[in-house]
């Protein structure tokens, strides 16, 4: 009894950290998805100041 019982929190400890892992993972993925908009967004309001003159006047 004692081994069955100690192999069900076994599984329940391994399902948890495989959702953790998970979740780690997404965690992952959408910072990058964040950088990358946001080194995009860096590079288009480079294209959009070059070659123009810049006034002194900033918002």
């Amino acid at each position: 009894m004692l081994e069955s019982l100690l192999f069900f929190f076994a599984a329940g400890v391994a399902c948890e950290l495989a959702a953790i892992n998970r979740n780690g993972r997404k965690n992952i993925k959408q910072q990058a998805e964040l950088i990358q908009l946001l080194k995009e967004l860096k590079e288009r309001k480079i294209k959009k100041t070059t070659g123009h003159r810049r006034s002194s006047f900033s918002i």
